[in-house]
């Protein structure tokens, strides 16, 4: 990621957040290191988190979020 390289995620999977840890699940990816798919990964899941915070705001059951 450091370099000119391309790099990209080619499939999706999950991460589980708790305290003092984060497992990256089923992520690959394409001109990437380890590295660069956790970087990628932790992008795209913020990217979805705050999609769906934003669409938590818009109005009442606007988005994805479940508090169980």
């Amino acid at each position: 990621m450091l370099d000119a390289d391309p790099a990209k995620l080619t499939k999706t999977g999950s991460i589980t957040i708790t305290d003092g840890r984060i497992d990256i699940e089923g992520f690959e990816g394409d001109g990437t290191s380890c590295r660069d798919v956790a970087v990628l990964a932790m992008c795209w899941a913020i990217g979805k988190l705050q999609a769906d915070l934003l669409a938590t705001i818009e109005r009442p059951g606007g988005g994805i979020c479940a508090v169980n």
